[in-house]
């Protein structure tokens, strides 16, 4: 329930704002405005993740991401509509996945400081980060920590990859990607992110490893 506010917090005060402010700068006012309100439409007429959810119940997890997916695929939907290229959408795409879910990573994941967590007894210090992953809705993560106060989590299974396949949009799990890999870069800034494989491009677990700068 927790996070159900938080992910509609976001939304309604800076989500829905951000995503529209990047419409219009790469689409133009009308055209943006237009897509804004189909896309609305769509959203409580024709949400792609109906048939999906009347052949299995979903959870509180899958509910959380099919919400923060579903207009990303709506918009994939509509743009091709329009007759936009593959490659404009994909690049669209891509510019408002980095804004509006980095600024969602911000707003829902705390920075990690090593004078914060370096001095922490070893339990308190998985407490700490399994609290972290536990706000990454779509993932379903394994989490380690090794002699040197370097961490890890193994996701297996990411409901943004399974789903983009499932609704036949495999380009869009990567988009998603590339927005996690941004936000680590940029904004936590005493941890060096690396990742060398993913569930949405290579099909293998994807393998988030930190280390501190």
């Amino acid at each position: 329930m927790i996070n159900t506010l938080r992910l509609f917090y976001f939304d309604t005060t800076k989500g829905n704002s951000t995503a529209l402010k990047i419409l219009i700068e790469e689409l133009g006012f009308s055209e943006a405005l237009g897509l804004s309100l189909r896309l609305k439409w769509r959203l409580f007429y024709h949400n792609p993740f109906k048939s999906i959810n009347q052949q299995k119940h979903p959870t509180e997890q899958e509910k959380l991401s099919q919400r923060q997916m579903a207009p990303m695929v709506i918009l994939y939907e509509l743009l091709a509509e329009k007759g936009h290229s593959k490659k404009r959408i994909i690049e669209l795409l891509q510019t408002l996945s980095n804004s509006v879910a980095t600024a969602f990573l911000k707003f829902n994941v705390p920075i990690i400081k090593r004078k914060d967590y370096i001095g922490l007894p070893s339990e308190q210090k998985l407490d700490l980060l399994t609290k972290i992953t536990q706000r990454f809705f779509n993932a379903e993560a394994t989490l380690s920590l090794d002699e040197k106060d370097n961490f890890s989590f193994q996701v297996n299974h990411c409901h943004f990859a399974s789903y983009s396949h499932a609704l036949g949009h495999p380009d869009l799990a990567a988009l998603f990607c590339a927005s996690d890999k941004h936000f680590f870069d940029e904004y936590q800034d005493d941890i060096i992110f690396f990742r060398s494989q993913t569930l949405a491009t290579e099909n293998k677990p994807c393998d988030f490893r930190f280390t501190w700068k």
